[in-house]
């Protein structure tokens, strides 16, 4: 009788094993998910401050980018000048300085910023404003460099997520564009994957053990100018920039423009607009007129109604194509002679609007 309870108990044992302290933790999965979870939080949340992204800015543009706008928002130099990757390469605020009468500025910094339109460009003309960085004492002249890819939807870097103002989004019904710079982990997905390629991770390895500025230099670095030089811009950036020229303008990015102009008039900073030099054509604003030219002459029109005619700082002369690194921006020799142009139409557009 002993012997069946024995082997009774002992089947028992082998029908209902114990359990293990590793079979317990084993058996709750959500506390792994829960860590996961705060690790995505904690990284989303980084990306709403400065600190991470600035810390990339040798990996990422963006990073760059917001590596010149809080130099800006710092020291509001009292010229400041604004565009895309045209802007960055093409004008040097040393030699503008250098050609430009002191009574007009005695600082000046290139907020050049490739591939950004002007939904970018206003989202820092705000954060700017908000910082109390625009009018007397601060900013107080700016440049703006005009080319047909500032008012198009061409932003292929992702700078959006950061930059751009989610309440306009909201209000120009750009309802996934507003998640994408609510949720900056989905938003800037697709530039994230730039880590898969091994100079980038490498770079990225490096910026997460030292700091390490971006090619060409800091901001603080020749004030903002980047000298051109082959391969320096994105190539598949400089592709759609060029082959989408004659893509209308996108009317949200319109009236982005009008927006950023009106809030540099509110702010009593005085506003000059010149054209950007390209190597094998001038841009539509000024080229014949054809259906795809007739939105870019509406906009030139506009302009020159507020006061703000473009200036053409080579007055349709051949270009020599020495002077470019491709069809759209200038190396450091052309962006040198350019910015010596730009000073002397920024003395007589200002002398002739002195008091």
């Amino acid at each position: 009788m002993h012997a069946r309870v024995a082997a009774g108990s002992g089947a028992a044992d082998k029908a209902t094993p114990r359990r293990t302290a590793s079979d317990v933790k084993s058996g709750r999965p959500g506390r792994g998910l829960f860590v996961a979870l705060l690790l995505i939080a904690l990284l989303e949340a980084a990306l709403h401050g400065d600190a991470l992204l600035h810390r990339l800015r040798s990996v990422f543009a963006a990073g760059r980018a917001l590596d010149k706008l809080l130099y800006v928002q710092s020291h509001r130099p009292q010229l400041l000048i604004i565009g895309n990757s045209r802007a960055d390469n093409g004008f040097d605020p040393a030699t503008v300085l250098r050609q430009l009468p002191p009574v007009f500025a005695k600082t000046a910094f290139n907020l050049g910023i490739p591939g950004a339109d002007t939904r970018v460009l206003a989202g820092m003309l705000d954060r700017l404003d908000s910082a109390a960085a625009l009018g007397p004492g601060g900013i107080e002249r700016a440049v703006i460099v005009l080319d047909e890819a500032l008012v198009q939807s061409i932003d292929t870097l992702g700078q959006e997520v950061f930059f751009g103002n989610q309440g306009r989004m909201l209000a120009d019904g750009q309802w996934h564009d507003a998640l994408r710079a609510s949720f900056r982990l989905y938003g800037y997905s697709s530039n994230l994957r730039q880590l898969r390629e091994p100079g980038t991770f490498a770079r990225f390895v490096e910026a997460m053990r030292t700091d390490v500025d971006p090619v060409g230099g800091g901001a603080a670095l020749r004030s903002g100018y980047r000298p051109g030089f082959s391969g320096l811009q994105d190539s598949d950036a400089v592709r759609r920039q060029e082959a989408g020229s004659s893509a209308p303008p996108s009317p949200v990015n319109v009236g982005h423009l009008w927006r950023m102009l009106d809030l540099l008039a509110r702010r009593g900073v005085q506003v000059a607009i010149v054209y950007a030099p390209l190597a094998n054509r001038d841009v539509l604003y000024i080229g014949p007129r054809t259906a795809a030219s007739e939105p870019f002459h509406r906009i030139a029109a506009e302009l020159a109604a507020r006061g703000l005619a473009p200036m053409v700082l080579d007055n349709g002369a051949p270009r020599d194509v020495s002077e470019f690194v491709n069809a759209g921006h200038l190396n450091d020799r052309g962006a040198q002679r350019y910015s010596r142009l730009l000073s002397g139409a920024l003395a007589q557009r200002w002398n002739a609007t002195a008091p």
